[in-house]
């Protein structure tokens, strides 16, 4: 809500493809087969359809229906946040409310929100 409100809710999205590291990818327990042991590339926003819901999306491969299985148990609904200004785009992941973006000044703008955002909220969880 807070991104919306700083930055308007036509140019806030969610992410429905999970970030793949290799280091999330090691830590999701699964069987030793030759697929689990790739690196899987990062998500492209871009090409994932928002209307389709991510368990039935034929498009997920094993490894990133298994980080959203772990993300929807840790209670996170949805990987991340686009934000879209004009034509710069930012991601926060909401795992660890990491930003990442290519320019400097939206990255930390977007920050300095989330952080906001933090500090407001988390009184209430004490």
């Amino acid at each position: 809500m807070f991104l919306e409100a700083q930055f308007g809710a036509d140019a806030v999205a969610p992410i429905e493809r999970p970030k793949m590291l290799t280091s999330t990818v090691a830590a999701i327990p699964s069987s030793d087969s030759p697929a689990s042991t790739s690196t899987p590339q990062p998500a492209d926003p871009s090409t994932t359809d928002p209307t389709t819901s991510p368990p039935s999306s034929p498009s997920l491969t094993p490894d990133e229906l298994a980080e959203l299985s772990r993300l929807h148990s840790l209670g996170i609904p949805v990987p991340g946040i686009s934000i879209r200004v004009d034509k710069l785009s930012a991601t926060v992941w909401l795992e660890d409310l990491s930003v990442e973006c290519g320019h400097a000044v939206l990255r930390d703008r977007v920050g300095k929100v989330v952080e906001r955002a933090i500090e407001c909220v988390s009184g209430l969880w004490v």
